[in-house]
């Protein structure tokens, strides 16, 4: 009985040890979409988001959400629990739903139109589960050229 408790928990310890020496991914939006039924009061857009893999060992999850800000106020949540894999120092190309209200969009209007060109966004949230192991968080700004 002791020897297989030692061993779970030498197990356990390693487990956490190698979490240690894991990089965070890169996390970019590649593209969005309208997509699927809309109204006047939630609109849904297909999101597709590069995630970069800096570690020397492939990268696999059960998922990822996140919040979209823009101009420091949120615009839209999304959420997958679509599992991915993401090769060592490489990088996979994730989709999923995007939904934003019509309030997001009306709070953003007048920025938006006196935005200069471009408007300054956020990307926040987590990527769950990674290697089995922990949720790793997601981070990102930047600014949007709306003009090219």
């Amino acid at each position: 009985m002791f020897k297989r408790l030692f061993a779970a928990l030498l197990v356990l310890t390693l487990a956490a040890c190698s979490t240690l020496s894991l990089k965070k991914p890169e996390v970019s939006l590649s593209d969005i979409k309208p997509a699927g039924k809309s109204t006047l009061f939630e609109q849904n857009f297909d999101v597709a988001l590069r995630v970069s893999n800096p570690n020397a060992f492939a990268l696999s999850a059960r998922g990822m959400n996140f919040t979209l800000f823009v101009n420091g106020d949120k615009l839209a949540d999304g959420l997958s629990d679509q599992a991915f894999e993401v090769p060592a120092r490489g990088s996979a190309v994730v989709n999923f739903r995007m939904r934003t209200s019509l309030a997001d969009w009306l709070r953003q209007a007048g920025s938006l139109l006196s935005s200069g060109g471009g408007v300054d966004y956020r990307l926040q949230g987590r990527i769950n589960d990674v290697n089995g192991l922990t949720d790793l968080p997601i981070d990102r700004s930047g600014r949007w050229s709306l003009t090219r």
